[in-house]
Parts: structure tokens; C-alpha cells; sequence
């Protein structure tokens, strides 16, 4: 008990450090190890590790000897910029995935602005009297406050709070889910390829996502036509561990054709 605070509590100390490290930025467009050391009165050794965490968030670029603000330009991840983008895209595609949920089972709902729509037609699927007695978990804010209304059998997922996905992350998030069972987790992502899946930028989300899929009985990707043309970072599930994509019917034929050809399960709506 006593090594497991120990834990938490170096957690929330490299959580305090990463965040003083970003507010340091806002003022410097790079900083060095050295100074980034002196500043926050810590190890070089140290100093690297901040480094490296802070870009794995997205939230700073790695350079030769430190890191660097990102430039204004970069397309950096936000939740309240994103959310109304495709919106009728995302809706059917929403609507169409909370069918698979049925009463009496375990379900997780990742972060994300199309799983904020499918927040949206599961709890309207709850208030209708559709299913019942539906355990969800999620570690979305969002979902929480869009589900509580009509369903108040909702575990909220804990850990490090991140003001521009509106979600929960890092180790307590990770640490939770050890010896949880869903019988579906639903996902999105920021691209989707036939050769590397379901993939994502943000280094704490891959994570996180890794894990997740492990602890379901189906994975179901809830993803924009325009993600198939995107590219990303990391691959978090491969392809034939995805039980079903959901897209919509503005994916290109040839690219829609190559996944089925594959076998795997695409779902247009």
C-alpha cells in the first residue's frame, strides 16, 4: 500500500513538473536541458525525461538538446474546435454504433468528438427504454456529463486530466483497467490504415487505447471517411484485432474495396 502512494505520488510530481515545463514555453519559443534543469531545480537526466514526456503529449517538439514551443500552425488536437466538424457524418455514424449495445452488458466509450455523438445516440436509446441495466464506463468527461442524465450506472475512469480532449489519462487511467471486462469498447482514432490499424499522434492515448482493447470482447472504430487518408504516428491495434470500423459514405471506393478485400468488417452508413 504504502509503495503504491509512493507511486501516485510520483506521478502527480512529473504531471506538476510537465505542466510548469509547457507554462516555461508559453514565454520561450525552445528551451535547452540545462536551463529546463535549473529552472525547475532538477536532474539533467531529469530534465530529458520531462523533455521527452512533454513531446509524447503533443504538447512540445523534441530538438537537439531540449525542445521547442510548437509552432502556431501545427495542427494541435481541440476538443471545442473539433466537436462540430462532419457532425451529420459523425451522427449516423453514432446512431448506427449504439445498436450494437444491448441490455444487461459492459461497455466502454473512449474520448473523442465522434464518441461524443455516440454518447449522444446511446443515451437517447437508455431514455427511449430501448435497453436496459447497461454498465459504461468511459474516461471522457464528456460522456459522463451527455449519459448521467438518463443512466446513473457510469464509472468514470480517474487519472490526469487534459483540458483539450476533455479526458482522463496516464497511469491511474491505465492502472484502473486492470481486471475490467467489456464486452465492447468503443474507439476512434486519428488515422486508420489497412497495413498498421487503428492509429494515433498522442503518445498517452496510444497507451491507454493499447491496453483498452485487451480488456474488450469486440473493439468497434468509430472513424470519419477522412481519416482513411490520413497518416499518424503510432499503430495502438492492429487490423485484424478490430471487430468493426464504422465510416461514412464519403470513403473512397478503392479504399473501401481494399479493406473488404482484406475481410475486414467495414461498416458504411
Amino acid at each position: 500500500m504504502v509503495k503504491g502512494r509512493r507511486q501516485v505520488t510520483a506521478m502527480h510530481k512529473v504531471d506538476r513538473q510537465k505542466n510548469e515545463l509547457a507554462d516555461m514555453l508559453l514565454a520561450s519559443e525552445s528551451l535547452r536541458v540545462q536551463e529546463i534543469a535549473q529552472r525547475l531545480n532538477v536532474s539533467l537526466p531529469t530534465a530529458r525525461r520531462l523533455c521527452v514526456a512533454l513531446a509524447g503529449d503533443g504538447r512540445a517538439t523534441r530538438v537537439r538538446g531540449g525542445i521547442k514551443r510548437l509552432p502556431s500552425n501545427e495542427n494541435v488536437y481541440s476538443f471545442d474546435t473539433l466537436q462540430n466538424e462532419h457532425a451529420e457524418e459523425k451522427a449516423r455514424i453514432a446512431k448506427h454504433a449504439s445498436g450494437f449495445v444491448q441490455s444487461n452488458q459492459v461497455v466502454f466509450l473512449e474520448a473523442g468528438t465522434t464518441l461524443r455523438y455516440f454518447a449522444m445516440a446511446l443515451a437517447e436509446r437508455i431514455h427511449n427504454r430501448e435497453i436496459s441495466n447497461v454498465l459504461i464506463f468511459t474516461n471522457s468527461l464528456i460522456n459522463l456529463d451527455i449519459l448521467y442524465p438518463v443512466q446513473n450506472n457510469i464509472q468514470m475512469i480517474g487519472g490526469r486530466y487534459r483540458h483539450e480532449r476533455k479526458d482522463f489519462i496516464g497511469y491511474l487511467s491505465e492502472l484502473t483497467l486492470k481486471g475490467l471486462r467489456f464486452h465492447y469498447c468503443f474507439i476512434g482514432a486519428d488515422a486508420v490504415s489497412l497495413t498498421d490499424g487503428a492509429m494515433a499522434m498522442d503518445m498517452n492515448t496510444v497507451q491507454f487505447d493499447a491496453q483498452l482493447v485487451t480488456h474488450a470482447t469486440k473493439t468497434v472504430v468509430l472513424a470519419h471517411s477522412e481519416k482513411f487518408s490520413k497518416q499518424s504516428l503510432i499503430s495502438y491495434v492492429p487490423i485484424d484485432k478490430i471487430d468493426c470500423i464504422i465510416t461514412d459514405s464519403a470513403l473512397d471506393e478503392g479504399i473501401a474495396a481494399a479493406f473488404r478485400q482484406q475481410r475486414v468488417n467495414l461498416v458504411i452508413v
